[in-house]
């Protein structure tokens, strides 16, 4: 992925964040691959920016019909575990502001929220993330 054009490069974000979604690779790839094939087939978007944010809502909405299925029995790591024990739109939300592609408005319209959600959103998945942590001895 690393010869991708400039516009492109949020491809490897975008799947990073549908294995967030999924748990598995393989239902990355498929869900990755579906909206990537409608965000092409649209004729009316033309930057880069609207792309973008339209590739990651369709991942955001598709990813909800997919169950979650990252368990630490099947080799998932365990922090992948813990985000799966998030609720949306919290999961998702924490997710893409670590991934660092989006400015906070951006982010509440694709988690379909409004901005002002947003701040209490956050810490309620950063509150249950750390409540799932294990205490050190």
């Amino acid at each position: 992925m690393s010869q991708l054009t400039k516009e492109w490069r949020f491809l490897r974000s975008g799947w990073i964040y549908a294995f967030v979604l999924t748990g598995k690779q393989a239902a990355a790839t498929e869900l990755v691959s579906k909206a990537l094939k409608e965000v092409v087939e649209r004729n009316d978007l033309v930057s880069s920016r609207r792309k973008r944010r339209l590739f990651f809502t369709m991942l955001f909405r598709e990813g909800h019909k997919i169950p979650r299925s990252a368990t630490t029995e099947d080799g998932s790591s365990p922090m992948l575990t813990r985000l799966h024990g998030i609720p949306e739109p919290g999961r998702s939300a924490l997710a893409l502001l670590h991934l660092r592609l989006f400015a906070p408005d951006q982010i509440a319209v694709i988690v379909d929220q409004t901005e002002k959600q947003l701040p209490d959103i956050l810490k309620t998945a950063r509150n249950d993330i750390s409540k799932s942590v294990p205490a050190t001895p």
